[in-house]
């Protein structure tokens, strides 16, 4: 769903909530994954291999949530400028 800048009237930007969701679920998806692979994996691995795998999952939230908010980011704030300049305009 395509939306404009005149329908954000100060409330919630769209895709807020979506993009909240999703980092929820990432979240706790990669805590249940930490607590699974520290509890029955990382026995068999040297306190290096542990920490790799570590921050390889910790990338790969990076990979998942970055991108993402990174382009919600960028379109919210492209509609806020502009509506600030309208509102500007208006005033004058």
């Amino acid at each position: 769903m395509r939306w404009k800048h005149e329908d954000w009237e100060g409330e919630t930007p769209p895709g807020l909530a979506s993009r909240v969701a999703v980092s929820i679920v990432v979240g706790v998806g990669w805590l249940i994954f930490l607590i699974l692979f520290l509890a029955f994996y990382a026995e068999g691995f040297g306190v290096y291999k542990n920490l790799a795998i570590i921050l390889a999952s910790i990338l790969v939230v990076g990979v998942i949530l970055g991108p993402m908010w990174a382009y919600w980011g960028i379109k919210t704030g492209r509609a806020w400028k502009k509506k600030m300049r309208k509102k500007r305009t208006k005033k004058k």
